[in-house]
């Protein structure tokens, strides 16, 4: 049967970007311009040929189709093609091209081609019946978008929602939410967030999106989540993303369902869950107040791994090149299953790179201009240029289960007995009432008991307000933890700031110590809740014990992260650094003390 080919152009009042964002957010376009859902298998690989997936679905819902699907091949901003090969229906090949041009200062021109190969005379009908209307309602897709008025393209038309709402329910709970201590005005957004967006978007709420759509702190976002679904408005999940791809592999409803190992199938490697990179939590719409399925087109697009710059298919034997884009940094070229890397640099003087079975011909490469590259390894090979740091947009089981709000609604949700959960970067916090020996035997158990719980109600409050949590009390002392080192040092800070107000408030006298430690830790299930242990932990304990009473004991790492030593430019703060022996932790640990000068004054009077 022969091919054919569709051209189609127009030009749009969209910068590049905007059209790129729209186009390439495939699973999205596609819901809105009605193509049918697709279940697909995981990736295959036959001889030489490059991996694919097979994909299932039915047209019209009524007529099963199959076929390959090839990784899609694209260069940001600028054109994708995505290349089907069928296995069963009346088409035999597929290929889309859509690409960019500038048009003007503020303009686009988007091209289309699309090549059908029909297997059958059926096929010729199927390409005027629903080939070509769907290539051409990805125009229209952008016509209803600039008509829309919007200026976000998370604001971008969606499908009519189709699924009953529960109003009533959706009221009643919403009603609930707004008795918790949320910002009302969130309740009403969020309200009219599930029940005016589309499937897609209530099925799958991103936390980061949202704040942003709201033009919120992410905490604040974040807190209206967890109590909504507290209040039965949301489910809360677990994504397990793979490091390379950084695609959601497996989806959980609890973190007592997390499994120490993952594989990718696209990757091909196994991975350990890891709290700070590896596990994000999502929400969706609570099924009594709406059904909604975040329906699926396509696994491989552009937008899917927006870390991804370029993507491109090399045949064995073939020669093809490589435009770095510039002004970005971090960046590598990764062969997909087999992970071979190189880096570019700035500093490298190579501009062409030959792949072997045995991976790259060198370690770095140029990344001043195009880069052109040779395969002459047995098989064909995808390439992508990427972003090697970690910069995924998205709330971390780290994260969320540092936040106090989250030990409080969900004080269950933790790892099953024996699971170990790796954090690259944790921060501790350890207090120690200073004399509380003492002060039992002079004021008697009952009033020193109660003067112990109310400072730790004082404390448990500015740890909350600087998003820590209190993950233990240990007889007159509290360990928290902390996602960022300067929201610890500045909770250490406030409470030392704040001690003397609460003293005089209290009519107490009470005297802090407080140390602060930042770095890897395990997660575990200690007592059915969630707890930490590891060299962090030990090491923030043992500093606490340095101090002297009024002062905040932090590592010299802590001081030199820019966001933390930034909070120590207070005049009223004085540092010195001191090193000093721990027990149990080999070696010297270089130590700064943080006081501040209103209590070293009261030092001096005293004395």
């Amino acid at each position: 049967m022969k091919a054919k080919t569709y051209v189609l152009e127009k030009e749009y009042a969209l910068d590049r970007k905007t059209a790129w964002q729209l186009l390439a957010d495939n699973n999205r376009m596609n819901l809105y311009i009605g193509l049918f859902p697709v279940s697909f298998s995981p990736a295959k690989q036959e001889g030489a040929e490059v991996f694919y997936r097979e994909a299932h679905a039915k047209v019209l819902g009524l007529v099963p189709i199959s076929w390959q699907e090839f990784p899609f091949q694209w260069q940001e901003n600028e054109s994708y093609t995505v290349e089907r090969r069928y296995l069963s229906g009346p088409m035999k090949h597929y290929t889309l091209k859509v690409e960019l041009f500038d048009n003007g200062e503020s303009g686009t021109r988007v091209k289309l081609t699309a090549d059908f190969v029909p297997l059958n005379p059926f096929g010729y009908a199927a390409i005027w019946a629903t080939g070509l209307p769907a290539v051409k309602k990805i125009m229209r897709y952008l016509d209803d978008y600039l008509a829309s008025g919007t200026k976000d393209i998370f604001e971008a038309p969606q499908k009519p929602v189709t699924s009953k709402i529960n109003l009533s329910e959706l009221d009643r709970l919403s009603g609930l939410l707004a008795k918790t201590p949320v910002n009302g005005e969130y309740v009403e957004l969020l309200h009219r967030y599930l029940a005016d967006k589309g499937d897609h978007d209530v099925a799958q709420i991103e936390p980061v999106q949202l704040a942003r759509l709201w033009n919120a702190e992410l905490d604040d976002a974040l807190r209206v989540l967890l109590y909504a679904t507290k209040a039965g408005l949301l489910n809360l999940s677990w994504n397990v993303i793979c490091p390379n791809c950084r695609v959601s592999k497996v989806e959980h409803n609890s973190l007592s369902e997390l499994e120490q190992e993952f594989h990718c199938d696209l990757c091909g490697v196994n991975y350990d869950a890891n709290f700070d990179q590896y596990v994000e939590l999502n929400f969706s719409i609570h099924p009594s107040v709406r059904q909604a399925y975040a329906e699926v087109y396509c696994i491989g697009g552009p937008m899917i791994t927006p870390h991804v710059k370029a993507q491109q298919v090399i045949q064995k034997g073939k020669t093809v090149s490589f435009a770095i884009p510039k002004g970005e940094d971090a960046l590598r070229l990764r062969v997909l299953q087999a992970n071979h890397r190189v880096a570019i640099d700035k500093e490298a003087e190579a501009t062409q790179l030959l792949y072997s079975d045995l991976g790259w011909s060198q370690d770095a490469v140029s990344g001043n201009g195009d880069v052109v590259m040779t395969n002459s390894s047995n098989a064909d090979i995808v390439v992508a240029l990427e972003h090697s740091d970690w910069n995924k947009q998205a709330v971390t089981a780290a994260k969320v289960t540092a936040m106090q709000e989250f030990r409080d609604l969900f004080s269950s949700e933790v790892l099953s007995p024996g699971q170990k959960i790796g954090i690259d970067h944790v921060t501790i916090l350890f207090t120690d009432l200073k004399g509380s020996t003492l002060m039992y035997e002079t004021i008697g158990d009952s009033s020193a008991y109660g003067q112990v719980r109310n400072h730790f109600d004082f404390l448990t409050g500015h740890i909350k307000t600087n998003s820590g949590s209190v993950v233990k009390t240990i007889g007159d002392a509290v360990m928290a933890v902390f996602h960022k080192p300067e929201d610890g040092l500045k909770a250490a800070l406030d409470i030392q700031k704040n001690l003397a107000e609460f003293n005089r408030t209290a009519n107490e006298d009470l005297v802090l110590r407080i140390g602060l430690y930042s770095g890897p830790a395990i997660a575990v299930n200690s007592n059915d809740r969630l707890d930490y242990f590891g060299r962090t932990v030990n090491i923030a304990a043992r500093i606490q014990g340095q101090g002297e009473g009024g002062d905040v004991i932090i590592s010299r790492g802590v001081l030199a992260q820019p966001m933390s030593a930034g909070l120590l430019t207070d005049v009223e703060l004085e540092l010195e650094e001191f090193g000093a022996v721990l027990k149990g932790i080999d070696g010297a640990v270089d130590l700064v003390r943080i006081r501040l000068r209103e209590n070293l004054v009261i030092e001096k009077n005293a004395g």
